[in-house]
């Protein structure tokens, strides 16, 4: 009966072991974070360039840790950093995502969805205000604007190429939807925006830098949250958005600057 307690207490001491995190994670273990993201022009250019990658490096490249970057598109680059070890970490997710991440205490960005509709329809931007009575299209199950905030029919559509596509057939008064969509689907229609007013929605969503849920992750966390405020303290962070002129300050890290 011994024999069977000891080797009971043993096998679960070897199975908490294994559990653990095989080592600490420190700045002599971890040269490379690996960062993905599609391209977004001046935001994240194939070529390493942009006003993500330049933070990103910022926080990071100090610390004795090199910033791999990769450019892939959306989806493929979420599987990657979620279902497959290949990248650490993913530029612009929302932090309330359905997806297995973890995320840093200040984010990088806010996004902003932009409303379109065509110039010339006598249509005066008051915000919100401005879609009453109107017809308004967005993605099914976007849920922009709780229905019982909406004084304007809905019309939804299943892509952003079809909201395009009823935006210039006149189906649609205005059309709401991430501003890299509707300007990818714009292209593909072969449209120019000078025949369009935009606008951006009043109110944004964080994005952020979102990494894999990883032991490795809460390390890397560790370094971008000490990391942020010193940038905003040597005003170099300040200087990264100002070169860029892309983006936008999130409001906690705002409230950094704003305490200096």
């Amino acid at each position: 009966m011994r024999i069977v307690l000891l080797l009971t207490t043993l096998l679960t001491a070897l199975m908490a072991h294994s559990n653990a995190p095989s080592a600490e994670f420190s700045a002599q273990h971890i040269k490379v974070v690996n960062v993905v993201a599609p391209e977004w022009p001046d935001f994240s250019n194939k070529d390493g360039t942009g006003l993500y990658w330049d933070v990103v490096k910022a926080v990071y490249e100090p610390a004795g840790i090199r910033v791999k970057h990769a450019t892939v598109p959306w989806n493929r680059a979420m599987k990657m950093v979620t279902k497959y070890p290949v990248y650490n970490a993913i530029i612009g997710e929302y932090k309330d995502s359905e997806e297995p991440l973890r995320f840093p205490d200040y984010a990088i960005d806010v996004e902003r969805l932009a409303v379109l509709y065509p110039v010339g329809k006598g249509i005066e931007w008051q915000q919100q205000a401005t879609f009453s009575n109107r017809t308004v299209g967005w993605i099914k199950d976007y849920e922009i604007i709780p229905q019982d905030q909406r004084d304007f029919t809905l019309r939804e559509f299943r892509d952003t190429a079809d909201g395009v596509g009823l935006l210039m057939e006149g189906k649609l008064d205005m059309l709401i939807d991430e501003w890299d969509e509707i300007a990818m689907a714009l292209q593909e229609a072969g449209v120019g925006i000078e025949n369009f007013e935009m606008h951006d929605m009043p109110e944004g969503t964080d994005v952020y830098v979102a990494f894999a849920d990883s032991d490795l992750s809460n390390y890397l966390i560790e370094v971008y949250n000490r990391r942020i405020p010193e940038l905003v303290k040597e005003g170099k962070l300040q200087a990264i958005y100002q070169k860029w002129g892309v983006g936008e300050i999130p409001a906690n890290v705002q409230t950094l600057i704003d305490q200096q």
